[in-house]
């Protein structure tokens, strides 16, 4: 008789033995609550840094390459216009902010266009504005506030003069 007949039981077929999945089942159940509580959550920020360039020669160009981001937050009584630089202090800063009071239907936007013309003059290389408005504006104020950030028209002499302002205007949201 041979060896594979002694392992066969009546029907022909080898008998097979249930694998017993109980310890495996354990291990997963304690793994898996102990893997989610050592889990490192991160919070994700940004920090503004900006790294010094090497230059083979020293230059003056103190004022005339200060840049400034703008930040309008618009809210329905009011835009608050802040400002942010990597080279100014905030004294300086300070000096850019403002409350222009707004009504309805575009209302407080010249006031805020010379605001913003303002500041371009002052720092020229400036072209990000940051657009924050607030859950109640509705579209055409939020549209109206970005076109004031990117252009003005003055008139001189009797003919209207277009000046290009913060060509980046980013729209954000406030946490």
């Amino acid at each position: 008789m041979a060896l594979g007949d002694r392992q066969r039981i009546g029907n022909g077929y080898p008998e097979t033995e249930d694998v017993n999945l109980v310890p495996i089942m354990n291990l997963f159940v304690v793994l898996i609550p102990f893997l989610l509580m050592s889990a490192a959550f991160f919070h994700i920020s940004v920090i503004n840094a900006s790294v010094p360039a090497l230059q083979k020669e020293k230059t003056d160009l103190a004022k005339s390459e200060v840049a400034v981001t703008m930040m309008v937050r618009m809210k329905p009584e009011a835009f608050t216009v802040t400002a942010s630089s990597d080279t100014l202090a905030r004294p300086e800063l300070d000096k850019l902010r403002a409350e222009i009071p707004r009504g309805g239907e575009g209302k407080g936007l010249q006031d805020f266009t010379d605001h913003l013309l303002a500041c371009k003059q002052r720092y020229p290389k400036s072209e990000t504005i940051l657009l924050v408005p607030d859950a109640s504006i509705e579209y055409q104020d939020v549209i109206g506030a970005m076109d004031a950030g990117r252009w003005a028209e003055q008139v001189q002499e009797g003919t209207t003069v277009r000046y290009d302002m913060f060509p980046n205007v980013v729209i954000t949201g406030m946490l």
